[in-house]
């Protein structure tokens, strides 16, 4: 009489062991595919988010007006206030961002829990005479446009005395005019997903003619380093 041919348990129990391990791999290189496509998605996003961001501040601080933000102690009209945490300018609000007009607009790195975050307050041009009257640009809330900073300076290049383009300053000192340039230099901290690519805009000579950009200006500064080397 045949005996019945079949495989044992050991046999059993190593091919499902095998199938098991294969699984484990095959499943864990999934996992390990979609986690990588999660952390492309962010990283994308953070660069995406970083760029507009640096978008709309070139557009507007590009197109700063001669408006007074601002009057002195001595009676002079302030078109620009540049310091190491602050700007204030006016500038053209487009209409999909608020009322079309001059809006005075303010840009300010402001202590927050895990560092610093850049606020973006703006309001339109107030022309009330009654110093009690409080204007749209005092009434505005400050929004949040980037967070996780652990530190961060604005600085400026402005024309001196001789009419020459100046070193980057810290601060402008009297701000009757717009400067040549702005500079916005900031240091993420841990919790951010994409550093921050150093910031420059040229301002134009007059916000309200787009098209036309302070003249010669990149030349004096091309002119400045070469006669420096030299």
């Amino acid at each position: 009489m045949n005996k019945q041919k079949g495989f044992t348990l050991i046999e059993v129990i190593v091919v499902f062991t095998l199938l098991a391990m294969i699984m484990a791999m095959i499943f864990s290189g999934i996992d390990s595919g979609r986690r990588m496509v999660a952390k492309g998605e962010v990283k994308i996003t953070a660069i995406n988010e970083i760029r507009v961001i640096q978008n709309i501040i070139r557009h507007q601080v590009s197109r700063a007006m001669k408006i007074a933000v601002a009057v002195s102690d001595d009676g002079e009209m302030i078109q620009f206030i540049g310091e190491p945490r602050r700007i204030v300018y006016v500038s053209q609000m487009p209409g999909y961002l608020g009322s079309g007009g001059p809006h005075i607009q303010e840009l300010q790195l402001v202590n927050a829990r895990d560092g610093m975050v850049l606020e973006y307050r703006h309001g339109l041009v107030s022309n009330y005479d009654d110093e009690d009257e409080s204007s749209p640009f005092e009434d505005a809330e400050p929004m949040v446009l980037l967070e996780n900073i652990e530190k961060g300076f604005f600085e400026f290049i402005e024309l001196d005395e001789e009419g020459e383009p100046t070193e980057w300053l810290s601060e402008i000192e009297q701000g009757v005019n717009l400067p040549l340039m702005v500079r916005l230099d900031l240091t993420m901290n841990s919790h951010a997903k994409q550093a921050w690519p150093i910031l420059q805009i040229a301002l134009r000579m007059d916000g309200g003619r787009f098209g036309a950009r302070r003249p010669s200006m990149m030349q004096m500064l091309q002119e400045r380093r070469m006669n420096g080397d030299g």
